[in-house]
């Protein structure tokens, strides 16, 4: 059996001018620099479990740390799909007046390729990406890949993470199915993510269900694509790195606050992050705990 990409869409593949005349809606409408005054994810090690990265790309490159190839180990983690790279971008492109900026911009990427060109990859090969970047050094997992069956091999791995309190973010899936999330996001040990559009209206493509955790951006999202260049991708594999980062600023901060906050399991970072969301009413079928609103995100740093 094997593990795939959530189906997506991408268009629009943009040179570094035509990605300033269009900055991602994502930071705008979430007044993120605003809360890069307290947080910009500063060395916080997310492992990008996908089809790897490019690792020249201008926006990226300062934030890249070595990773690994388990496609080919005896090539480098790069990517030749393209999502692993808006992926990133998402999370951790540069604030250096380039392209585009990140959510995280000083978070800290480490691509992991378990994914080849057509977004495919076994069960095993996912599972080994979990267990290494656990292994080596990462603070947080993002996953945005899955299958509408029971992974348990994975799950197991993921398990393993978070026994290391490596927390793992995975997008919810891309069918639009009302009643189940795709695993692994449907498992407890997994923040789940389905998306919404820039009017904060949950996305047609969204998979939905009780077990789904948060939503964030995930339409006509502006991220990094290989080759130097830009695209606009639609996903909830684009959502996923968007609530994987908020996370990262959150570690960031009770790193430096030296707080007494516990972030170590995926409760620690529900538990936290729901204090964040529009919905005030607990969880429900449709949005989860639901959408961050940045302001009460921002004001809980001062």
């Amino acid at each position: 059996m094997k593990c795939t990409l959530m189906p997506y869409k991408s268009r629009s593949i943009l040179t570094i001018q035509e990605a300033k005349q269009n900055a991602g809606w994502q930071v705008a409408n979430f007044d993120l620099p605003n809360a890069w005054k307290y947080s910009e994810g500063n060395d916080v090690k997310i492992a990008v479990i996908d089809s790897g990265c490019d690792l020249e790309h201008p926006d990226l490159i300062e934030n890249l740390l070595p990773g690994i190839n388990l496609i080919n180990k005896r090539k480098p983690p790069a990517d030749d799909c393209g999502h692993g790279t808006a992926v990133a971008g998402i999370i951790c492109a540069s604030n250096n007046n380039i392209g585009i900026v990140g959510c995280a911009p000083k978070s800290k990427i480490i691509p992991v390729k378990v994914l080849d060109s057509d977004g495919n990859g076994t069960l095993e090969c996912v599972s080994k990406g979990v267990r290494w970047a656990t292994d080596n050094g990462a603070d947080l997992l993002c996953m945005s890949l899955g299958a509408p069956t029971k992974l348990q091999n994975i799950r197991k791995a993921i398990q393993y993470a978070q026994s290391k309190n490596v927390v793992t973010f995975v997008a919810a899936g891309n069918a639009g199915d009302k009643n189940q999330i795709y695993y692994p996001a449907n498992y407890p040990e997994c923040i789940s993510i389905g998306s919404v559009d820039r009017n904060s209206q949950i996305a047609k493509f969204s998979n939905l269900s009780d077990n789904l955790d948060f939503l964030a951006p995930g339409v006509e999202i502006l991220s990094t694509s290989p080759n130097n260049w830009y695209s606009v991708v639609n996903g909830t594999s684009f959502s996923a790195p968007w609530v994987c980062s908020i996370a990262a600023l959150l570690l960031s901060y009770v790193r430096k606050t030296n707080t007494d906050i516990q972030l170590k399991t995926a409760d620690d970072y529900r538990r936290l992050l729901k204090r964040y969301c529009i919905n005030k009413n607990g969880k429900n079928t449709f949005s989860g705990f639901g959408l961050m609103n940045p302001n009460e995100f921002i004001q809980s740093f001062k």
